[in-house]
């Protein structure tokens, strides 16, 4: 079967995902008749294995994971299209300048050290999911691309940028990973140009991913923070390497997600007001996704840039940035306007009318 046949063929799948991971040559299907569903991280056992699939809110949404009842693979060939696209950005609309002065209010009166608001954009289209995966695929091999369905959780598309946990018994490895800024010409900024309000959001970062690693695994190396590229943006990261026993990576995860990059501090306190707050559901956005197996290798991503259909021909984008008492509207509204262009330019490549 030739591998367009293949992917046309998972859309009849009850459930499925194809992903690719970054640097890698190859791209991954597993199709499965059947689900594995856990209502708690902590229910995770050093036996489970399988593609996962977790939202933000662990206690609101189900966590799936896909068994690798069906699985193969096909070669990826990577040839890099144009990340330019019809960039247009709107000024801030009304809801989310109501929201965005709740989550400011708050942070500045000191109850928060930070805040992350996350907004939403709907589009018409009908573009057809697998050819949205290949052509993201195609735009960004640096980042974790995948399509994800089930009829449970719907149809979900990312290219995702941040890894939360990868490794294996000997060594682990997360990031952390905040603040943005637009690559002019293609040039990552130097750690100069960055402003000090995403200097200390990425410290905020750093400094919690640091004291769950230290809960129940061992620190062995930090490097950063440093300028990395994801598309056409730059962000400020750190990488963490330790060591963990694979029964401890349940205990880990449910410390580490939400991590403050996509949440805040305090963290549970951060929780219940975004939820109380925000005008939409996060859902799986800024949830995680990837290859679990303690006793293995694992790779997760932070399920950011990313899209589901809402609809056949109705699509929500989300994107989010992190609020800090120097935060201004304009600049976090114009953050996650550049986001959502990660995807919007791989879906006006297909559609070129779409805004």
């Amino acid at each position: 079967m030739q591998k367009e046949e293949i992917l046309k063929s998972l859309i009849h799948e009850n459930h499925f995902v194809i992903y690719h991971m970054p640097g890698t040559k190859v791209i991954r299907i597993i199709s499965s008749s059947s689900l594995l569903k856990v209502t708690d991280l902590n229910e995770l056992t050093v036996c489970s294995k399988g593609f996962i699939f977790a939202p933000f809110y662990i206690d609101e949404f189900p966590t799936y994971i896909l068994t690798n009842s069906k699985s193969w693979e096909l070669p990826y060939v990577e040839t890099v299209q144009s990340t330019s696209g019809n960039e247009s950005f709107s000024f801030p609309d009304p809801s989310y300048q109501s929201t965005f002065k709740k989550f400011h209010d708050k942070v500045t009166a000191g109850d928060f050290s930070k805040l992350v608001l996350a907004r939403t954009k709907d589009i018409t289209t009908d573009v057809n999911p697998i050819e949205l995966f290949w052509n993201t695929c195609q735009r960004y091999p640096n980042a974790m691309v995948y399509l994800f369905q089930s009829k449970e959780a719907g149809t979900w598309l990312g290219a995702t940028p941040e890894l939360l946990l990868e490794g294996d018994a000997v060594q682990m490895h997360t990031v952390a990973l905040a603040g943005t800024m637009k690559c002019v010409n293609g040039t990552i900024p130097k750690l100069s140009d960055w402003s000090e309000k995403n200097k200390k959001e990425q410290q905020i970062v750093t400094d919690y991913i640091r004291e769950c690693i230290r809960s129940y695994g061992e620190l062995k190396d930090e490097w950063g923070p440093y300028s990395c590229k994801a598309a056409d943006l730059a962000h400020l990261k750190t990488d963490l390497y330790f060591r963990l026993a694979p029964e401890k990576m349940p205990d880990l995860l449910s410390l580490l997600h939400p991590t403050p990059a996509v949440c805040g501090l305090p963290k549970q306190k951060a929780l219940q007001f975004i939820k109380e707050t925000e005008p939409h559901k996060r859902s799986y956005y800024a949830g995680f996704l990837g290859w679990y197996e303690p006793y293995g290798k694992t790779q997760l991503y932070v399920n950011l840039r990313c899209l589901t259909w809402e609809q056949p021909s109705q699509i929500q984008l989300f994107a989010g940035g992190g609020i800090l008492h120097f935060s201004s509207i304009e600049n976090e509204w114009k953050e996650t306007e550049i986001k959502m262009q990660t995807l919007l330019q791989a879906i006006q490549n297909i559609n070129p009318h779409i805004q």
